[in-house]
């Protein structure tokens, strides 16, 4: 019988990135049965629109691009929130000692619920200011460059190039507080502004060793993903344009490595906020003074 894993521990960054994978290899079967259940069918709807998006002659045609851009948009944060509150609701499963390997749709439901409306109105409130200033951004240079080429000034272009830079390291400095983002939500039970702001202390008061453990999980996430995303994405380069059942196969591989990777840099992050909560918190020992208390 498998061991179980204290989440509320404090532990050094490899210690928690070692725990998360002990989780997992205890967990997988279970996690995986039910991130599939709803993560296959966006897969293949997505394949559908990353196949679309790889064409050349859309991005050239400016309605075209408008009309499968947004859908491509829309399921991919249908997916993200998809995987954070399907992943969350197995973990607190967890939590409250009650996962096992029949846990199914029926006894995650009510927590993914949730958790799904919680992690979408964070994302809204936190990404889409960010998405807009990029975008208008993206827009104004693109308009510029279609419509005024021949006057475009360096000085205009070094400004776009100065915020897009900005944008840049102002989200990686912010990194840590995004990772932290959901969990207040997920297992404190914290309202959507309290779970924002309760990241953004943790975030910025262990900052270095969230950004250290962003840095090796983005690693491995990125070499892995590619393995799957690779094959669409030099099919798409060598021939642009192309429009065929092998080029949705592979753009459909490139959608399932997402739905297979992303749990689990979902849990490395948790374990992240386990190890940061209990040491400033101290929850596990706040938890047994409480059943002593009860005896």
């Amino acid at each position: 019988m498998s061991y179980r894993i204290e989440l509320y521990k404090n532990r050094s960054i490899g210690e928690r990135i070692s725990a998360a994978i002990d989780f997992l290899k205890q967990n997988w079967k279970v996690l995986y049965k039910n991130i599939l259940i709803g993560g296959l069918p966006l897969a293949i709807i997505m394949a559908y629109f990353l196949m679309q998006q790889s064409d050349t002659r859309i991005i050239s045609d400016l309605s075209s691009f408008f009309l499968y851009y947004p859908f491509l948009l829309l399921f991919s944060f249908v997916n993200f929130v998809y995987l954070y509150a399907m992943t969350g609701s197995v973990l607190v499963h967890y939590e409250q000692n009650q996962l096992t390997e029949t846990t199914g749709w029926n006894d995650l439901k009510g927590n993914f619920f949730k958790f799904a409306g919680k992690t979408a109105l964070i994302s809204l409130i936190v990404y889409l200011p960010i998405i807009v200033i990029v975008g208008i951004i993206a827009f104004i240079f693109g308009m510029s460059v279609i419509l005024t080429a021949s006057s475009l000034t360096g000085s205009f272009v070094a400004t776009l190039v100065l915020l897009f830079l900005l944008l840049f390291f102002l989200i990686i400095a912010f990194a840590p507080f995004f990772s932290m983002l959901y969990f207040p939500s997920y297992f404190s039970g914290k309202a959507t502004m309290e779970s924002i702001k309760i990241s953004f202390s943790l975030g910025f008061k262990n900052w270095g060793s969230l950004f250290v453990a962003i840095i090796i999980t983005g690693i491995l996430f990125f070499v892995v993903y590619m393995v799957f995303a690779a094959p669409f994405e030099m099919v798409s380069m060598f021939f642009p344009g192309e429009q065929n059942i092998v080029l949705y196969i592979l753009a459909a591989l490139s959608a399932i490595g997402t739905l297979l990777i992303y749990p689990i840099l979902i849990v490395i992050f948790a374990f992240q906020y386990f190890s940061i909560v209990e040491k400033e918190e101290g929850v596990s020992l706040q938890s047994q003074v409480s059943e002593f208390e009860n005896l």
